[in-house]
C-alpha cells in the first residue's frame, strides 16, 4: 500500500476515450476497460476508468455473476440469489478496530450483510442469514463516513462481510465520492468470480484473504459451497499480481489434513512470497455448537502440528507482523449491532474479536500469559 494515491483515486483520475457509457454494451464495456483507449484529443469524449468498472458491476447486477456461484439473479428488480442481497446493499457495523494484522491497524472496519458462504461456525451468523440488517449504502453519506474516519487516523477501509463481492457496485460508487485518500482493503473469502476480480484491479490497495478449505468436500459440508479451491485458488493468483496480498487460514479443529496442509503445499509451490497469516482463534459459533466435531477448541496437539506445516512448506509466516501500534485510538464508539465481543472457548481460553482502540493495551497484556487470542 505504498502508493501517493489508493487505488480507487488512481482509476478515477485514469481518462479513457469513450462517450456516454449508457449507449455501450456490456462487450464494448468490456474492451474498453480493459484496453483502456487514452483519449485523442483535448477535445475528445472521455470518462474515467472508474466510471467504466461503476457501469461494469451495476450491468452484472441484472443477471448476478458476481459471486462464482452466477445465480443470474435480476437483482436489479430486487430478485435475489444465494446471498439474499437484492437491489440494496446495507452495512451493519463501522468502527476503527484494531484487531486485524498489526501492519493494518487502525482500520477503519465497515461490516456488510448477506454472504455467498454458509459456513458453518460463522460468528457474524445473524448478518449472514438476514441481508437486510443494518443500514443502506447510499453513497454520499458512506464517503463521507469513511472520510471522518480517515480524519480520526484510520490508515485504511477495510471492507469486511458477510462477504463485500456481493456489494460491489454499491462499494465502487461510494469510493468515487471519499476526498480524503484512503487505502483499500478487500477483506474476503475469494469466492468471487473472475469478472468481478478484473473490476478489482486497480481499485483494490490490498487483499486480505481467507483460504477457507483446502478441499471441495470440506467447503460443501462447512461452507455450502462447490469448487471452492479451484475459484480461490484462481483469485489468489489475480489478486497477487496486481496488488498487495496478505493469505488467512483459519485453522479448524480436525481440519489439518483434508485442509491446512493442501493449502500450505499450494501456497509454497504457487505464491511462496505471499505473506501467510496461520490464525488459532477459532471459536464455535452458529452451527457449530451443535456439532461435536466442530464445537471444541483447537488442541495443543492440533496447534502444534499446523506450526510444523507451515514451517516444513516455508510460508513467509513473519512479514505481516510488527508490535501494535502505540497511537492513540480513534475517537466514537462507531455505529451499528456489534460491538467489542469476548467469547470464552471451549478450552477456557478467550476469544476477543471486533477490538477497540481502548482494549488494546488489556489485550496485549492478557496475550502475555497465553490466555487470549484476538
Amino acid at each position: 500500500m505504498g502508493e501517493s494515491l489508493p487505488g480507487y483515486a488512481r482509476c478515477a483520475r485514469a481518462m479513457l476515450s469513450a462517450g456516454p457509457l449508457r449507449n455501450l454494451d456490456e462487450q464494448t464495456l468490456r474492451r474498453l476497460h480493459n484496453e483502456r483507449p487514452e483519449p485523442a484529443g483535448s477535445n475528445a469524449e472521455t470518462v474515467s476508468l472508474l466510471d467504466v468498472k461503476i457501469e461494469l458491476a451495476r450491468r452484472m447486477l441484472s443477471g448476478c455473476r458476481l459471486c462464482e456461484r452466477r445465480c443470474g439473479a435480476d437483482r436489479t428488480a430486487g430478485e435475489t440469489g444465494f446471498c439474499g442481497v437484492g437491489n440494496r446493499s446495507n452495512w451493519f457495523f463501522e468502527q476503527v478496530l484494531w484487531g486485524e494484522e498489526p501492519p493494518l491497524v487502525p482500520s477503519h472496519e465497515v461490516f456488510f450483510s448477506g454472504c455467498n458462504l454458509r459456513c458453518s461456525f460463522c460468528y457474524s451468523w445473524q448478518s449472514m442469514l438476514d441481508p437486510s440488517v443494518g443500514e443502506a449504502v447510499e453513497p454520499g453519506s458512506f464517503a463521507a463516513m469513511v472520510d471522518s474516519r480517515r480524519a480520526e487516523g484510520a490508515v485504511n477501509l477495510n471492507l469486511i462481510g458477510g462477504e463485500p463481492t456481493i456489494h460491489l457496485p454499491a462499494i465502487l460508487e461510494a469510493l468515487r465520492l471519499v476526498t480524503r485518500p484512503t487505502a483499500v482493503v478487500w477483506n474476503s473469502n475469494f469466492y468471487m468470480s473472475a469478472e468481478t476480480m478484473s473490476l478489482l484491479d486497480g481499485a483494490i490497495d490490498l487483499y486480505l484473504g481467507d483460504f477457507r478449505f483446502g478441499c471441495d468436500e470440506c467447503a460443501r459440508t462447512l461452507g455450502g459451497v462447490d469448487r471452492y479451491v479451484e475459484t480461490a485458488a484462481r483469485n489468489f493468483q489475480l489478486a497477487a499480481r496486481s496488488s498487495d496480498l496478505i493469505i488467512r487460514h483459519l485453522l479448524i479443529p480436525g481440519h489439518i489434513e483434508c485442509c491446512l496442509k493442501p493449502i500450505a503445499k499450494w501456497v509454497a509451490e504457487r505464491l511462496p512470497e505471499a505473506p501467510f497469516n496461520l490464525m488459532f482463534q477459532y471459536t464455535p459459533f452458529f452451527e457449530a455448537l451443535d456439532d461435536p466435531a466442530l464445537c471444541r477448541s483447537l488442541t495443543p496437539e492440533e496447534e502444534k502440528e499446523a506450526l510444523r506445516i507451515v514451517s516444513e512448506h516455508k510460508l513467509n509466516t513473519t512479514s505481516w507482523r510488527r508490535p501494535l501500534s502505540d497511537s492513540a485510538p480513534a475517537d466514537g464508539l462507531g455505529k451499528g449491532e456489534i460491538s467489542t465481543t469476548i467469547a470464552i472457548r471451549p478450552d477456557g481460553r478467550v476469544a476477543v474479536m471486533h477490538l477497540h482502540g481502548d482494549l488494546v493495551q488489556i489485550v496485549r497484556s492478557l496475550e502475555i500469559g497465553g490466555s487470549v487470542h484476538g
